[in-house]
């Protein structure tokens, strides 16, 4: 009677999927923002959203260092791409809230 293996030699079990989802979410926010960045309202949504894709960068560079996600230039992208949107939105928010300042007084 012969034994049954649990794996046979030819099988291997599966590799745990990549974790691409930070990212990801990181190009993505970093984008929104950026449209974000070019309406007049909406560059006051453009700093918490860039302030998330960098953090969400930040995440995605980290566990494709560590090998657990495949994107890491997409995370750096989201990321860089994030942190200059929200110094920009920040810059564009303070110059127009002393432009709007000084006009009044």
């Amino acid at each position: 009677m012969a034994t049954r293996e649990m794996f046979p030699p030819y099988q291997r079990p599966a590799a745990a999927p990549d974790r691409d989802g930070a990212g990801t979410a990181a190009l993505v926010l970093s984008l929104l923002a950026l449209l974000l960045t070019c309406l007049i309202w909406g560059i006051v949504f453009a700093v918490p959203v860039g302030a998330a894709a960098v953090l969400y960068g930040v995440v995605g560079v980290d566990r494709a260092r560590r090998g657990e996600a495949s994107n890491g230039g997409m995370a750096l992208a989201g990321l860089t791409l994030g942190a200059v949107v929200t110094a920009a939105a920040v810059g564009f928010l303070a110059w127009l809230i002393n432009g709007l300042g000084n006009a009044y007084l």
